[in-house]
């Protein structure tokens, strides 16, 4: 079924003519999105990543767009790690590129929060690479950047989301393990809760803390 999902969108997204109109844009934003959470591997991600690539070259002020072709490339970069360590990498330094073009559009609190909340899970991408070297220049990074998103938005439920999941991996030594991530977990699942979506912004992580909730024993 999302396999079925995904290629509806793929095809309504390459069918829209996008030219700036707030309803086509909002329209091909959805799809796009409905596409993301349907994208089943690398292949279909980066599909999705330059669905809205398209999108944001229609729509040049528009913050969303970068961010979510960055989210996209990420999630491809964890994928593909396990297989191919440096073509996985070379996903996430897209999602580097394409979140800091992105950055320099956004301008509320709240997109703020979530420009921070994703460059911090883009840190962690890289900390996977060789996490003796770059763990101890990154995680520092990391935290800042959780910090700044809570500050500018506490109802951003991805804040504590990645902070939990860095902290379930942590050993218990540093301050990590089970017990200390739980609170975070416990706290994203509320705002997850209370969260409503438009559609178009961003609402991801809400499945992934309910896995990391068992993982952490509750």
């Amino acid at each position: 079924m999302k396999k079925v999902l995904f290629c509806l969108a793929l095809i309504a997204v390459s069918t829209l003519q996008l030219w700036g109109q707030n309803e086509k844009y909002t329209a091909a934003m959805k799809i796009a999105v409905t596409a993301l959470d349907s994208a089943q591997n690398t292949e279909e991600l980066i599909a999705v990543a330059n669905m809205f690539t398209r999108i944001g070259s229609a729509e040049p002020k528009a913050w969303l767009p970068g961010y979510y072709a960055s989210y996209a490339n990420l999630i491809a970069g964890f994928i593909t790690n396990g297989k191919d360590m440096a073509k996985g990498q070379s996903y996430i330094d897209n999602a580097q590129t394409l979140l800091s073009n992105a950055a320099k559009l956004a301008v509320q609190p709240a997109e703020l929060s979530e420009i921070a909340v994703l460059q911090a899970y883009i840190y962690t991408g890289k900390i996977t690479e060789n996490p003796m070297a770059k763990g101890p220049e990154l995680t520092p990074k990391v935290f800042q950047e959780l910090g700044k998103a809570a500050a500018m938005n506490p109802n951003n439920p991805r804040a504590p989301m990645i902070q939990g999941l860095i902290t379930l991996n942590m050993p218990e030594f540093y301050g990590g393990g089970a017990k200390n991530a739980l609170p975070f977990l416990e706290k994203a699942q509320g705002l997850f809760e209370a969260a409503t979506s438009d559609g178009v912004q961003p609402g991801w992580g809400k499945e992934q803390n309910s896995e990391l909730l068992k993982s952490a024993g509750k």
